[in-house]
């Protein structure tokens, strides 16, 4: 295991700091965060109305395959995967410049870095994978309970709920461990749970935060998301830096 998870004990998550800090590193280059943000955003939302419908004219035409339907549809999904990394790699990367150096350059946002974004990718889908993985356990110990006795089906489910949260807070540094850091998903997994479990009260806190920083980007016509999203990046890269310090393990500012 590399130094970065080997680092014990962590001091709890300083919230409010965070957000000061986060907000003050967005406000020092707004434009570039915002303009990567709607560019890249853009580009992934082209890609998912493309791929929504282009993938409705396969499902309109089941018995009569369209190979150039498919193809489009599959293409779509590609590049809206691979767009939707570019946004958060491309964030990652300019908060921690914004809060280390104060004004990231555009050229910078918008390199793209496969390695990072296999990182960011593995990283995702292994918090997704055992949260379905839990979310499936609690459904068939529920159907099991429903069949001996019900009045205990619900149980289950309120206890699948309840982790399904806990391990969301827990996880909230993963990704910055997986780019800053530079760790595999795992590492970061196993290093994200050892850094918040102690303070998982904290933690649950500022996933609190950066959920209703991105909700409030929703509710302003989606348009505030340009805003929201840098500002959420650099508040979580804040308290990412709390804990681990502000080195660049993973190479992300890279030149």
């Amino acid at each position: 295991m590399s130094q970065l998870a080997r680092i014990s004990p962590k001091p709890p998550l300083a919230i409010r700091s965070a957000v000061e800090r986060g907000w003050a590193a967005f406000s020092h280059c707004p434009w570039v965060l915002m303009g990567f943000t709607l560019l890249s955003g853009g580009a992934n939302l082209a890609a998912q109305l493309l791929y929504r419908y282009e993938s409705s004219l396969v499902l309109s035409l089941l018995g009569k395959p369209d190979p150039v339907a498919i193809t489009l549809a599959t293409a779509a999904w590609i590049i809206y995967a691979l767009t939707g990394l570019w946004l958060v790699v491309g964030l990652m990367r300019g908060a921690q410049l914004a809060l280390n150096q104060g004004r990231p350059r555009l050229g910078a946002l918008i390199r793209v870095d496969g390695r990072a974004m296999l990182r960011c990718f593995g990283t995702v889908v292994l918090i997704l994978v055992v949260l379905a993985l839990i979310v499936r356990l609690a459904q068939a110990s529920s159907w099991l309970l429903t069949m001996i006795q019900p009045l205990l089906a619900p149980l289950p489910l309120v206890a699948g709920l309840a982790a399904v949260i806990y391990l969301s807070a827990d996880q909230i540094l993963s990704l910055p461990l997986a780019l800053i850091g530079g760790l595999t998903p795992l590492a970061a997994f196993r290093s994200g749970r050892a850094a918040t479990d102690p303070h998982w009260l904290q933690a649950l806190g500022l996933t609190l935060v950066l959920l209703a920083m991105v909700l409030a980007g929703f509710l302003v016509l989606l348009i505030g998301l340009v805003v929201a999203l840098p500002v959420a990046a650099c508040t979580l890269t804040a308290a990412y830096q709390q804990l681990f310090g502000q080195e660049d393990r993973g190479q992300l500012t890279a030149a």
